[in-house]
């Protein structure tokens, strides 16, 4: 019995930290749009301690693969483009 209660609070531990993990994620992924609506450079942005204190080199890989960081990146090459 005390062995299926251990995995459980394990099992249950897991979750959170997962859970912590995308709402960090989700926070950095923030930050870094809106910087790049600001103008700056995304390789900047990724060096900022704020970035670098939330993410992991994981985490910051990851970010590439997000659809909102992709679109933000987009915009920005558009609007270098219009207003060179």
């Amino acid at each position: 019995m005390g062995d299926l209660i251990e995995r459980m609070i394990r099992a249950i531990h897991q979750l959170f930290e997962e859970f912590g993990v995308h709402v960090r994620e989700d926070r950095v992924l923030r930050y870094v749009a809106g910087e790049l609506d600001k103008g700056r450079r995304f390789d900047e942005i990724l060096a900022d301690p704020y970035v670098v204190n939330n993410t992991d080199e994981q985490g910051r890989n990851r970010l590439l693969e997000k659809p909102e960081t992709l679109q933000a990146v987009e915009e920005q090459l558009l609007s270098m483009r219009r207003h060179p």
